[in-house]
């Protein structure tokens, strides 16, 4: 997902601060769902809906991307952007969101494997932030603040203003403070599952052992992330990505393991937990079963959980080994098979 954010500087739909007349440009990333950039709706109350606004958080500091103009940038000065990026199957999903937010649009390039949640007027990225604040866990919280600090200094540059385009999104945005960092429990809230989302994926391993005459059938939980976060914090040091996976590990009852990969001539570390002991996966079914996921992983977790359910039905022999082979037939990339009736009366919308 990252090789993705980073060619999102070239998307025609750039807002820039002096013309509010502007329309997005979506259109040209083929457009399914679209909302003008100023709206004369007044805001929508989902500000106090802390389970959608934990899941949003996990989602974003996954696959999600604060664009705000750098002060100190020469470049023409852009309106604050929120990108979160999902594989085109779960295009129902991003429509799901952006339906129950009535923020952004969703849009998707016919010739990628992907689709974009794309916030960017003004009262929409308000929202979405409003929403999320205090329920951020990882070094992205940065991206947040200064997402903020451009609001709050939006206000106070245009109390005065008497352009009724400004005028009309200042009766609808007021100064935001800075919530900290959520250090609340992991089983409290949705986040997991909005990050589990993103970044994590569920494995069914068959493989027969070298010393037996038996197939032996693993589950694992695999949860990857980027060692340290992009920018350097205040006092020029990286910012770890460490603590907030090691609180999901211990959670899990699981361990964080370091990786090191070379592509092409560039080399990525990054974060990696692997649950698969029966603690952890006693662990993962209580947490998923009180906040499931939503994307696709949805239904390759129901399949994972539903092997898991056979195996502890019969610890000492393999009956279930035919019923995991078939399930792996339409699992996770090799998955043809899709319905999104999970989102029907989601726990976001109570």
């Amino acid at each position: 997902m990252p090789a993705l954010i980073g060619g999102f500087g070239n998307i025609s739909s750039i807002l820039f601060v002096n013309d509010f007349s502007k329309s997005s440009n979506c259109s040209s990333l083929n457009l399914y769902t679209q909302k003008p950039f100023e709206k004369e709706d007044s805001l929508i109350d989902i500000k106090s809906n802390s389970q959608l606004g934990s899941y949003l958080a996990g989602l974003i500091e996954g696959d999600g991307t604060f664009a705000v103009h750098d002060k100190k940038s020469t470049a023409k000065k852009y309106l604050p952007m929120i990108i979160i990026v999902f594989k085109k199957a779960d295009l129902p999903l991003a429509e799901f969101l952006q339906s129950i937010t009535n923020c952004g649009c969703v849009l998707i390039k016919a010739d990628r494997g992907y689709v974009l949640w794309q916030i960017h007027d003004l009262i929409d990225v308000y929202t979405i932030v409003t929403l999320i604040n205090g329920y951020m866990r990882t070094p992205k919280i940065e991206a947040l603040k200064r997402t903020i600090y451009w609001f709050n200094e939006y206000i106070a540059n245009n109390q005065n203003s008497k352009l009724p385009s400004t005028k009309n999104i200042l009766s609808k945005i007021n100064p935001l403070e800075v919530k900290a960092i959520d250090n609340s429990p992991i089983d409290s809230n949705p986040w997991l599952s909005g990050f589990s989302d993103a970044d994590a994926n569920f494995s069914i391993n068959i493989h027969k052992r070298s010393n037996k005459n038996s197939t032996r059938v693993q589950l694992f939980y695999r949860l990857e992330i980027r060692q340290t976060y992009h920018r350097l914090n205040n006092e020029g040091e990286q910012v770890s990505f460490f603590p907030i996976m090691s609180k999901v590990a211990s959670y899990l009852g699981s361990n964080v393991l370091s990786r090191s990969r070379i592509i092409g001539e560039k080399q990525y570390y990054s974060f990696i937990l692997m649950a698969h002991n029966q603690i952890s996966l006693n662990k993962i079914i209580e947490y998923f079963s009180q906040f499931p996921l939503l994307s696709s992983k949805y239904l390759d977790y129901k399949a994972w959980a539903y092997v898991l359910e056979l195996q502890k039905a019969n610890p000492r022999t393999t009956p279930y080994l035919e019923e995991a082979i078939n399930i792996r037939k339409d699992f996770n990339a090799t998955r043809t098979t899709y319905n999104w009736n999970h989102l029907k009366n989601c726990y976001l919308t109570k």
